[in-house]
């Protein structure tokens, strides 16, 4: 019996969590942006593979079931005085609602300021040089959409 609890611990630690369009949002696109860090062990524990990018400065991703869809991309630097990095999240199921519930948390817990006067089905956050906003266009999947320019960043 031991064992079976055992087993069924290590399983749910392992897999990957229920809410993906929330872990991307915090595991990948927040870091990706903001530069802390480039490595993928986030991407492979949320089940993502690479697939082929139109773009040299881009990568993209798509979760096994291909109900998430994944696009970093890069743009200038630093030294340019201009630099832009982009995160997009495809939510192919689940819907607007869905999205939003999955993003709204966050950008609470984060210290996220809502830009006002904005309609309910376009809402957009910010915070030091980092923007994200949500849509979704009638018949297209739900897109959060994550950049960080540091024309917009206090300190650069």
């Amino acid at each position: 019996m031991l064992a079976l609890v055992l087993a069924a611990t290590l399983f749910t630690a392992s897999a990957p969590p229920t809410d993906m369009t929330r872990s991307i949002l915090t595991d990948v696109c927040l870091p990706y942006v903001t530069g802390e860090t480039s490595d993928t062990a986030a991407l492979e524990f949320l089940g993502f593979v690479e697939t082929p990018a139109p773009e040299a400065d881009t990568r993209t991703f798509q979760s096994e079931d291909q109900a998430h869809l994944l696009r970093l991309t890069t743009e200038g630097s630093v030294a340019d005085g201009n630099l832009n990095r982009v995160c997009v999240i495809q939510a192919r199921r689940g819907g607007f609602d869905a999205a939003k519930a999955s993003v709204l948390p966050v950008m609470r817990d984060r210290g996220f300021t809502p830009e006002p006067g904005l309609p309910a089905n376009r809402p957009i956050w910010t915070k030091d040089g980092v923007t994200v906003s949500l849509r979704q266009n009638p018949g297209a999947a739900a897109l959060v959409r994550v950049t960080f320019s540091s024309l917009d960043a206090e300190g650069y």
